[in-house]
């Protein structure tokens, strides 16, 4: 009898413990469900999926001084461009708070672009208030005044049903029509070229110049040095998102795949390159991967976001978006590049300014 009742009472231990344990469970995939499908579905991606940039990396072929005439158009194997005297550049960017990288953007591409369209809102995709940072800061902007076309969103918190892919989407919408309203109201004859890219996906001004010069057919993308945090952690030539497009009626601004082709090496992505710890907060709760941060606030933590940087590794604590294992490990174990070769000219001149750019500036004001 006692040795029944002994066998009952250690049933009840061990029934009991396990329920909490599923308990804590639970509770647990329940408050990380978004970091635990990241880690199934990043850490098993290159088994059953591809990259899904465009198939065909064209060379690209540049040096110091070279020219863009027929002869380099040749060795692209592209035909010279007729009609680009009277060619027109545009760069179209959605705007948040990158001031620092929108310096360094207009004084690259300067020399080659001839209107720069500018959208921002002072709220972000998610709806947040908050400043109208190019705004508010025009004034540093004076030497391009004549070149810019600018429009400012009214900001508003998300309605229901709404997702912050959808304010995006409409903010891309309201540069579709403010580069169309310009092309309507300023007829050249030639469609121009247009740079669809995120602010921090910045062309090389001999880029640009190589295809205004050459026809290289409706759309092309570009094939980008994919930085993080600054010119310190190089990820590899994995972005192709940004893109150059001869406008028509039809066109429309866009941040997605329009074809099979890409040149290769033709800038700098520099993602979440910010000056201070305040805009990486700002960044991590404002864009349409807001979702990330789930029920985890301790992500906004400044002083965990400054160790991430200088450290190289995911400001969301996440595995990175690899599609072969190579680049999975070379990504979990980055080291600092040293080179600084072959950056922005601007960036470059004016190093004391952008010193957490470069290599060992990784330290950021609150």
């Amino acid at each position: 009898m006692v040795l029944l009742l002994l066998r009952g009472s250690r049933f009840k231990v061990i029934f009991i413990t396990t329920l909490l344990f599923c308990a804590i469970l639970l509770y647990y995939i329940q408050q990380n469900h978004y970091q635990i499908r990241n880690a199934l579905s990043y850490a098993t991606r290159p088994l059953w999926d591809k990259a899904d940039g465009p198939e065909e990396v064209i060379s690209h072929y540049y040096a110091e001084g070279m020219k863009f005439d027929a002869h380099t158009c040749k060795l692209h194997g592209w035909d010279s461009r007729q009609d680009q005297a009277n060619l027109k550049v545009f760069d179209a960017v959605l705007f948040s708070t990158e001031l620092d990288l929108l310096e360094i953007r207009m004084n690259e591409l300067d020399g080659i672009v001839d209107k720069f369209f500018i959208v921002e809102s002072n709220a972000t995709f998610t709806g947040n208030p908050k400043e109208a940072y190019f705004a508010n800061n025009r004034g540093r902007f004076k030497k391009f005044e004549e070149k810019i076309v600018y429009t400012l969103i009214p900001g508003s918190v998300l309605r229901d049903g709404q997702s912050p892919w959808d304010v995006e989407s409409y903010t891309r919408d309201v540069m579709t029509h403010l580069i169309r309203d310009h092309v309507r109201e300023h007829p050249s004859g030639t469609a121009p070229l247009v740079l669809m890219s995120d602010l921090d996906e910045i062309p090389s001004r001999h880029t640009l110049q190589l295809l205004k010069a050459c026809d290289f057919g409706p759309s092309i993308h570009l094939q980008l040095r994919n930085f993080l945090y600054s010119f310190e952690w190089y990820l590899g030539p994995s972005s192709w998102r940004a893109s150059v497009h001869l406008w028509r009626p039809n066109s429309y601004y866009r941040h997605s795949k329009s074809g099979e082709r890409a040149l290769a090496d033709a800038g700098w992505h520099c993602s979440y390159c910010f000056r201070t710890l305040g805009e990486y907060v700002t960044k991590m709760k404002g864009f349409s991967h807001a979702d990330r941060i789930g029920g985890h606030p301790e992500l906004l933590e400044v002083r965990r976001i400054q160790e991430v940087i200088c450290k190289g590794t995911d400001i969301f604590g996440m595995l990175p978006e690899a599609y072969s294992y190579l680049d999975l490990f070379h990504q979990l174990n980055l080291e600092p590049y040293k080179s600084a070769v072959d950056l922005p000219l601007y960036l470059l001149e004016n190093s004391e300014r952008f010193s957490f750019l470069l290599p060992g500036g990784c330290v950021r004001h609150e």
